[in-house]
C-alpha cells in the first residue's frame, strides 16, 4: 500500500518523481518502483519518507487515514513564541512569517536541515 500513498503525496506536494527522488537521495526509477509496488523500501527510506512528508508510517502503508503524529504538547519555549506571536499585529504576523519561510527556503537551496 505504500505506492499509491507515495504517489498521493508527492502529487499533493506537485512534485515529479525525479524532483522527489532528489529530495530524497533516490533515482527516479526507485520512487517509480516504490510507486508501482515492484519495490518495497526497506524501513531507513520508509523513515525518510515518512519524515519528509510529515505522515507517521501508518499513513504511508495504509494502515490510518490520519496523516500526521498525533498532537505532541508544546515546549516551554514554543508556548512563549506563541504568546509573543499572538500579541503582534497582523502586518508584524506577515513579517515573522515572510521571514521564517525565506529562512527555510535558504536552507533548501544550500542542502541544510534544521
Amino acid at each position: 500500500m505504500i505506492g499509491p500513498r507515495l504517489k498521493q503525496l508527492r502529487r499533493e506536494k506537485r512534485l515529479s518523481q525525479e524532483q522527489l527522488g532528489m529530495e530524497l537521495n533516490l533515482s527516479q526509477a526507485t520512487i517509480s518502483s516504490y510507486e508501482t509496488g515492484d519495490r518495497i523500501p526497506d524501513i531507513g527510506v520508509i523513515n525518510i519518507i515518512c519524515d519528509y512528508f510529515n505522515v507517521s508510517m501508518d499513513y504511508l502503508s495504509g494502515r490510518c487515514k490520519t496523516k500526521q503524529y498525533p498532537a505532541q504538547p508544546l515546549t516551554e519555549e514554543e508556548t512563549n513564541h506563541l504568546y509573543l506571536y499572538k500579541k503582534l499585529s497582523l502586518l508584524q504576523r506577515e513579517k515573522v512569517n515572510a521571514y521564517m519561510q525565506g529562512m527555510l527556503d535558504t536552507a533548501n537551496i544550500y542542502g541544510k536541515t534544521y
